[in-house]
């Protein structure tokens, strides 16, 4: 079983961290930087029975299976503070070094980029998420992206393990750069902010519901599946994207991801996690057994027939 860490007495550090999933604290632990991530309230989104979502479980398994398919990201633990369960991030920032984000890149002046983004922006009538043929534009056309070309590697590869792991929320904020200003170099962001993977919204009623009803099931775990990305005003639904193997960049990320995925490890990462924790719930029956089936389930019905797909195509 992992170790529940409790941060109630944690070292405050006084550094403040900005996004939108949730309120954060900065803490020193074990001598260095770290911030707590603390769960969103469900009042807003009417979610019965559950009072705060799962995002810090979401955030732990998350970036652990990246980890677990070779990936950098931040360091992660599980823990409490203030009677709920929380997720510290390790601050993965040295001195003097900054983020440049992916909003950030694409506004690197670029004659062309600007025209093809005004153009995608006065035909995307619903104004949601990014398009992706901004983003594949950019990457091909952006200074940064050449001057790191595996930075376009990186995005492909999130595509299709956010996929595998659900997370609807890889904006324009959470993946890019670090810049170094005091040497000027560049590095890749490790990967961070997957506390929107493994539905972390849906309560435990909910969830009991699902997984008695097949339809429902493959409703929520491929049908109702979203990115944060758009084609032609649609929300891409990034399972069918990879199933349709319209872009070679992704399914050469398929190529590379899929066998490193070991389901018995992942499941392992799963029972590792105690149920709860000095009467908290960490990760309850429900969640465990539907978080695992959505990762089977992918695998079996998309990405392995996909990758054998790809595979016959390339001998």
């Amino acid at each position: 079983m992992i170790k529940i860490i409790d941060f109630n007495n944690a070292s405050i550090s006084g550094v403040t961290y900005g996004g939108h999933s949730g309120s954060k604290k900065g803490i020193i632990y074990k001598n260095e930087k770290w911030f707590l991530k603390y769960p969103k309230s469900t009042k807003s989104v009417n979610v019965t029975g559950m009072s705060y979502t799962t995002s810090p479980i979401s955030e732990y398994l998350g970036s652990h299976i990246y980890k677990m398919l070779g990936f950098k990201t931040h360091n992660t633990l599980l823990g409490i503070a203030n009677d709920k369960v929380v997720v510290a991030c390790q601050d993965f920032l040295k001195q003097n070094e900054t983020i440049l984000d992916y909003n950030s890149l694409k506004n690197d002046y670029n004659e062309q980029i600007e025209q093809k983004i005004e153009e995608l922006s006065s035909s995307n009538k619903k104004n949601y998420g990014t398009d992706i043929d901004e983003i594949i534009f950019v990457m091909n056309n952006n200074s940064y992206f050449q001057k790191v070309p595996n930075l376009k590697k990186q995005f492909w590869n999130m595509f299709i393990i956010d996929a595998f792991i659900n997370n609807n929320d890889r904006n324009d904020n959470n993946w890019g750069l670090i810049l170094n200003h005091d040497t000027m170099d560049l590095r890749i962001c490790p990967i961070f902010d997957n506390g929107a993977s493994f539905y972390s919204k849906s309560s435990d009623e909910r969830i009991e519901t699902l997984l008695k009803d097949n339809f429902k099931t493959k409703q929520i775990l491929y049908d109702n599946t979203i990115s944060f990305f758009t084609q032609n005003n649609k929300i891409i639904n990034p399972l069918k994207f990879i199933e349709s193997m319209s872009n070679s960049d992704c399914n050469n990320a398929l190529i590379h991801i899929f066998p490193k995925i070991d389901l018995d490890k992942i499941k392992n990462l799963f029972d590792d996690i105690p149920l709860e924790y000095n009467g908290l719930t960490i990760l309850s029956p429900q969640q465990r057994k539907l978080y695992f089936k959505s990762l089977e389930y992918k695998y079996e019905t998309v990405l392995k027939p996909t990758y054998n797909k790809l595979k016959s195509l390339n001998k």
